[in-house]
């Protein structure tokens, strides 16, 4: 059982929003959909990030690259003018650093410290060093965390967007590996008066999903392997795999420690254009604001009475 699946959302009145038409999905960050592309090998790279763009939603460049190829990427999203951003981590951070000036003078809106880790006590740090050079004039990603405590000090740190979820994705071994994590609902429902951005990071592949994660308090959500399926996302023969599987280890050269992440070989007679998934999850989303009497999305969690599923 999925993190997911423990909760159904019922209407507490009767409904005033009568066309899937009609509810508002725009989002206060650069107005663009509350739909993030997880910054996945694979997944999210220049094609995928550009095509997120042009639907209205938002793409993060991976980090899994040499910093020319990444430097080229960023260059050929710019070029498109959408609404983009860009991951960087946590070693060799000089490197990372000019990665995320070169976003910056490109025109991205956001820079991801993408690390598995949010309870790191450097990323007091590197939030600090980042804001040092950017100010306010970008925005901040960094997770993951899943309670209050690790969302606060996130903010604290400078950063203005939270991912949250700890061993939930469709390819994290993390729980099985470590036993560290939680159920992704209720730390959302946790950190829910934390005042940063909560993004709902993991194991996200239905409409439904998205809809129970705005209900418990997300602001955003992160798609991951479900845009696999993508015909715009980077992998050619089908194969997508966790950032921590033996694959994407050996592929970096990393030495091999705690293998956390798997791997999946995706039939390609079922890829789609990326257009179709993305509004498969839009309209998934009117259509229960619909239902719950919400004009926008962002009215879900003060409108859905959230009950068990043997409720």
């Amino acid at each position: 059982m999925s993190d997911y699946d423990s909760y159904y959302l019922i209407p507490q009145e009767i409904s005033d929003v009568t066309s899937r038409t009609m509810p508002d999905l725009k989002s206060d960050f650069h107005g663009v959909y509350p739909i993030f592309s997880s910054p996945m090998k694979g997944i999210s790279g220049s094609n995928l990030v550009i095509e997120m763009g042009k639907n209205n939603c938002f793409g993060i460049l991976h980090r899994f690259n040499d910093p020319e190829i990444r430097v080229q990427n960023i260059h050929r999203v710019a070029k498109e003018n959408v609404n983009f951003g860009v991951a960087i981590g946590l070693n060799d951070f000089d490197i990372e650093l000019d990665i995320a000036s070169c976003a910056f003078e490109q025109g991205a809106k956001l820079i991801c410290v993408d690390v598995a880790n949010g309870y790191n006590r450097n990323l007091a740090n590197i939030g600090k060093r980042l804001k040092q050079r950017f100010g306010d004039d970008i925005s901040l990603m960094a997770g993951n965390v899943v309670d209050e405590i690790g969302a606060t000090f996130l903010k604290n740190s400078g950063f203005d967007f939270v991912r949250i979820g700890i061993g939930n994705g469709g390819l994290c071994l993390t729980r099985v590996k470590t036993s560290v994590g939680r159920n992704t609902l209720k730390a959302l429902e946790d950190c829910f008066d934390v005042p940063a951005y909560l993004v709902c990071d993991g194991g996200i592949n239905q409409p439904g999903k998205a809809v129970k994660a705005f209900a418990f308090g997300a602001d955003f959500i992160m798609l991951g392997s479900v845009l696999g399926y993508a015909n715009e996302a980077e992998n050619e023969n089908g194969l997508i795999y966790g950032m921590a599987s033996m694959k994407n280890h050996r592929e970096n050269g990393k030495e091999i420690k705690s293998i956390e992440g798997g791997e999946l070989q995706i039939d390609n007679n079922l890829k789609k254009p990326l257009k179709e998934i993305l509004d498969d999850f839009t309209w998934g989303i009117k259509s229960a604001c619909t239902y719950l009497n919400c004009n926008s999305y962002k009215q879900i969690p003060y409108k859905a009475k959230i009950i068990g599923i043997d409720e």
